[in-house]
């Protein structure tokens, strides 16, 4: 692929697996060619395993040895326990170890299949060119395979969150502890996830959100912070992550509480409105200008959503929300009751969260009057 000027990955998320190759215009068909081959009809040849087993270790401790992904990975299990989005993408390092040539190379064959797949193609090319792309990407498949199947629905997913009191934490000594926390909320395609999107952008989604400027520009407490609504085919959770020092967590995270206690008394005004709107268009029209984001943009619609959407339409929706969608989703979110907290901070951090949750102060669900502190959130 480097020998013609190309430049490619792959990434696995919880519910798709992404391939990409970005190549100059003249040997599109032979990059599509080649990731084509890649994604649908890779060798997997035993001592390939043997190799990629030791590589997928050392990605799983450096995750281990990163305080953020950690908390992260802990916030996983606390909103969603046992279940696949409990878990680590990568797995454990035993469970790699214990993997053999010939399940791998079955799931590969079950799950990476033609008809599960959505090739997406973004540049300036003609629709004669585009098909020769297409043609090219696929060639490694059997024909007979080629077509579109529908996605299964299973229903809802029910988080059953792990930990005490919501809480799960990787103990570790150090000079900053970082938190993630959360609360259950909306599936991808719910009618009301344009304006959950909105919230987290008012929220905690840029240096003129909300968190942003009470908890680092005002206080100080943190380095950065944000806020962001992940979502699934059947779950979704609003996230809210930062890094603090240890003796001031459980203040950054009232702190927290309390914001979202004020999204659910009163809606955002005019000017937040129209601040986060302009930021989630400029967002898009940013990924609408470059081709590798255009190409996963429609390749995940494709893949992911019931009804694949276009980037006008999502603008469209996003236009479309008011003030009174804001606070109804926001009083729905908080009804999920006290954060669910991911945590890797010392032991003494722990402990002080655990007190905090106990008496009902990470709990945004709880009707209380701001102090004058936190009024300004």
């Amino acid at each position: 692929m480097e020998g013609i000027g190309a430049n490619s990955n792959a990434g696995t998320d919880r519910e798709s697996t992404l391939f990409w190759i970005h190549a100059p215009r003249a040997v599109a068909v032979e990059a599509a060619r080649l990731i084509g081959a890649v994604a649908l009809a890779p060798l997997l040849l035993p001592e390939h395993l043997k190799i990629e087993r030791e590589i997928v270790i050392e990605e799983i401790r450096s995750y281990a040895d990163d305080p953020s992904e950690q908390a992260s990975t802990a916030l996983d299990r606390a909103l969603f326990g046992d279940h696949a989005f409990g878990r680590e993408i990568a797995g454990t390092i035993p469970e790699i170890r214990r993997l053999k040539h010939g399940p791998v190379h079955a799931f590969h064959a079950r799950e990476y299949r033609p008809q599960r797949t959505a090739l997406a193609i973004a540049g300036d090319l003609s629709a004669a060119e585009a098909n020769a792309i297409a043609r090219a990407a696929l060639a490694a498949a059997p024909r007979s395979s080629v077509q579109r199947a529908a996605l299964p629905s299973r229903g809802a997913v029910k988080p059953r969150g792990r930990g005490e009191d919501g809480i799960v934490a990787k103990v570790r000594d150090g000079e900053q502890a970082q938190f993630s926390v959360g609360l259950p909320t909306l599936r991808r395609e719910d009618p009301d996830a344009p304006a959950l999107e909105m919230l987290a952008t008012i929220l905690g989604d840029g240096s003129a959100s909300r968190l942003f400027l009470e908890v680092r520009e005002e206080r100080g407490l943190v380095y950065d912070i944000g806020a962001s609504a992940i979502d699934y085919k059947d779950a979704g959770a609003l996230v809210i992550s930062g890094g603090a020092d240890p003796g001031r967590v459980t203040e950054a995270l009232q702190l927290v509480t309390e914001a979202l206690r004020r999204l659910a008394r009163e809606a955002p005004s005019a000017a937040e409105i129209e601040r986060a709107r302009a930021y989630l268009a400029g967002r898009l029209e940013r990924a609408a200008d470059d081709p590798r984001g255009l190409a996963e943009w429609h390749a995940s619609q494709r893949v992911l959503r019931r009804v694949p959407q276009e980037l006008g339409e999502l603008l469209a929706e996003i236009e479309r929300v008011r003030p009174a969608d804001l606070l109804r989703v926001a009083r729905n979110l908080v009804r999920g009751g006290s954060l669910r907290v991911g945590l890797s901070a010392p032991r003494s951090t722990l402990a002080a969260v655990r007190r905090t949750v106990r008496r009902g102060d990470l709990d945004p669900s709880a009707v209380r009057p701001p102090s004058r502190r936190s009024a300004r959130l």
